[in-house]
């Protein structure tokens, strides 16, 4: 069956469904846009905003010893060009174990722990209360106005130059990342189901991955109206009950589901939060606007950016051991029995998404268990 925008599936069904008195509507969509809710505001980082990647490798050379003589030598020895950057050199393999170097990516732990900065000063970022408290240093949703607002990724990379921006201005990371994935990974789609979408009442909201990736016009702007078919692997498939009321789709029961969608190793390799939290609201130009809020693995972002390597700390994200200990110091679920060391971290996710037809493979869906 085809879903579609604001055709009903009488307007799909023609004759056939005339004897029905009640009609479900069914509007679906592809995303076109997704990335890392952030809000950063002046005065967020009192300590500062943690330097760019070209000052900052100076001050991993003096937290390790260097002297400022030895230091200028390996800067004037890198501008000679004359083989390797010494400076380099030492940055890859900065880690020590047992006395011995090792790569800083793969073994983040036996790095000096860089102690960068995070958000310490803003009171409002994008988010849901996840845990049902509300304290000191909770945010309110800007949005909302939702007071309780559980994003602590927001917080620990809120100082990264790489990661600051806004819905307006998405940052620098996400909008590469996005640049990559949007040809590169099949397209994730989203479905509403409800008796009359125009009108408020209960509905079903639906996730899935499709089996084509994001189609784009010759200006490389997302492309409607296109059909998708959506991929039968049951890891992708997400399906939540909720409510819309003037044209906003909560969920009815916010924390007790998870969210699952195959991604890409360049961000991950599975998109996936629990007590998943999301708003989903209908817009005039007939576009989805939705964020998506949970408790997410933190190791799942940590080795996508650490797969980059050199590469990525240095044209990417910066420092990356120094982003494992941030994610280490601000995770906030899901504790080690034995070390207590939490391994989720509350965060929130904004995504885009435009009309779209949507199809079923003439597959038979398969369950888990028969995997």
């Amino acid at each position: 069956m085809f879903s579609y925008g604001r055709l009903s599936a009488f307007a799909l069904g023609g004759v056939l469904l005339f004897a029905q008195s009640a009609l479900a509507e069914t509007r679906s969509y592809a995303v076109s846009w997704f990335t890392q809710a952030m809000n950063s505001q002046a005065g967020d980082c009192p300590d500062g905003v943690n330097l760019p990647w070209k000052e900052h490798r100076l001050k991993i050379l003096r937290d390790y010893g260097f002297t400022g003589e030895q230091i200028e030598a390996m800067v004037q020895e890198e501008l000679a060009g004359k083989g390797r950057s010494p400076i380099q050199a030492f940055i890859v393999m900065r880690g020590r174990m047992n006395g011995q170097p090792v790569s800083p990516y793969t073994y983040p732990a036996t790095v000096i722990d860089p102690k960068l900065h995070y958000v310490k000063g803003a009171k409002t970022s994008y988010g849901f209360n996840l845990d049902g408290q509300e304290g000191p240093a909770s945010f309110i949703d800007p949005d909302t106005g939702e007071k309780g607002v559980d994003n602590e990724l927001s917080r620990a990379l809120g100082c990264m130059r790489e990661f600051r921006g806004s819905k307006a201005t998405p940052p620098l990371y996400w909008e590469w990342t996005w640049g990559q994935l949007k040809s590169n990974q099949p397209a994730w789609l989203i479905t509403i189901e409800g008796d009359d979408l125009g009108s408020d009442g209960d509905v079903t909201v639906t996730f899935d991955r499709a089996l084509e990736h994001l189609r784009h016009n010759i200006d490389g702007s997302p492309r409607k109206d296109v059909t998708y078919r959506i991929d039968p692997d049951p890891r992708s498939h997400n399906v939540y009950a909720g409510r819309i009321e003037d044209g906003l789709v909560t969920l009815t029961a916010p924390g007790t589901a998870g969210i699952n969608l195959l991604q890409d190793p360049l961000v991950a390799v599975m998109f996936r939060m629990t007590k998943v939290n999301m708003r989903l609201g209908m817009m005039s130009d007939d576009s989805l606007d939705v964020m998506v809020g949970g408790y997410q693995p933190w190791s799942d972002l940590y080795f996508s950016f650490a797969g980059g390597g050199a590469a990525n700390e240095s044209a990417s994200t910066g420092d990356m051991p120094g982003i494992y200990y941030l994610f280490r110091r601000h995770a906030d679920a899901d504790p080690d029995p034995a070390t207590g060391q939490n391994a989720s971290i509350s965060a929130t996710y904004y995504m885009r998404a435009i009309p779209a037809f949507t199809a079923a493979p003439n597959l038979k869906r398969p369950t888990l268990a028969a995997r």
